[in-house]
């Protein structure tokens, strides 16, 4: 776990040892690790923070929906943050885990019950010196760290954007046949999932954290609607890929049905030209003795002339026309 102090006069943050715990003044935010077992423990002996049982088994479920709830004691917010490896242009998924906050007076407690999640960017950066915007309260940091988590959503669309525009280009390929239709269906689910299943009931976790703070700070105030703001333009991002995937869906079929006309058409001018080829040829086939032109010692040249002469009309006439 990391035990971080911040200073709420030079606006700064460090690491802390627990048995400095108790004679720090200032704000400490406290992140457990999925590998911190014993973290329960000591949350209380070093704080006197003692979580409901039912909250305790939440913030161990790995597969806990995004959530709020507010006790006389602290506040609980179940926030679910994508995992590091999700945005491979050949593999797009959208994956995430439950980061479990809990505000109790001047501690933040964060909690990982996964490895696929962690903090150390943002700490990293704030532990280099960076100045930690005020207020420095657990709200206040609690803002920040969401702000953080909700940029690494914006950054989804850069990948499924890449990814929608090498499908495009497999399916607009004329002398290929687009073979990814079990991706693109896939991605097709994933984005409604990742609408109704993840992006909702965080944004909902969200109003109802606001809502139940009556009172709170302007500056708090401000950093939490940004945060909001920004997931409500993650929720745009995603129905705008939702839209550009069917609309990729309709352009793909639209074009193979412009191929299809185009075969089509090349087939039927075929049919146009060499039906009365056939139909002079058939005749001069017939088995009678007597026909006009058969004794004549050009006939075979007048006959070739007359055909070129028909094929020269007939595409004259689609010139004529426009269908050509």
């Amino acid at each position: 776990m990391y035990i971080t102090l911040f200073d709420a006069q030079t606006q700064q943050a460090q690491l802390i040892r627990p048995e400095q715990i108790k004679t720090s003044q200032g704000m400490i935010w406290l992140d457990v690790l999925a590998t911190d077992t014993d973290w329960q423990n000591f949350v209380e002996q070093e704080f006197g923070l003692i979580l409901e049982e039912q909250h305790a088994q939440d913030a161990a479920n790995p597969n806990h929906p995004p959530f709020h709830d507010d006790t006389e004691r602290y506040e609980m917010l179940i926030f679910r943050a994508l995992n590091c490896a999700n945005t491979q242009l050949s593999s797009f998924e959208v994956d995430s885990a439950p980061i479990v906050f809990f505000v109790y007076g001047k501690l933040l407690l964060s909690i990982h019950n996964t490895n696929k999640t962690n903090f150390d960017e943002i700490r990293s950066r704030w532990l280099r010196g960076s100045r930690v915007r005020a207020p420095l309260s657990p709200d206040g940091v609690l803002c920040l760290l969401l702000s953080w988590l909700t940029d690494q959503y914006l950054s989804l669309r850069i990948s499924f954007v890449e990814q929608l525009e090498d499908w495009q280009t497999q399916m607009l390929k004329s002398t290929a046949r687009f073979q990814n239709w079990a991706s693109l269906l896939k991605a097709g689910s994933l984005l409604r999932q990742y609408r109704l299943g993840l992006i909702e009931p965080q944004q909902t976790a969200l109003d109802e954290w606001r809502d139940e703070r009556m009172e709170m700070d302007a500056r708090i105030l401000t950093r939490l609607t940004d945060v909001q703001e920004h997931f409500n333009r993650v929720d745009r991002d995603a129905e705008i890929c939702q839209n550009d995937l069917e609309n990729l869906v309709q352009i793909y079929f639209s074009a193979s049905n412009q191929r299809m006309n185009d075969i089509m058409r090349v087939l039927t001018i075929a049919s146009v030209i060499f039906l009365p080829l056939n139909l002079l040829s058939g005749i001069y086939g017939m088995n009678f003795e007597h026909m006009p032109g058969l004794t004549t010692h050009y006939g075979f040249i007048l006959v070739i002339l007359a055909m070129f002469g028909i094929v020269l009309f007939i595409l004259g006439i689609f010139r004529w026309k426009k269908w050509l």
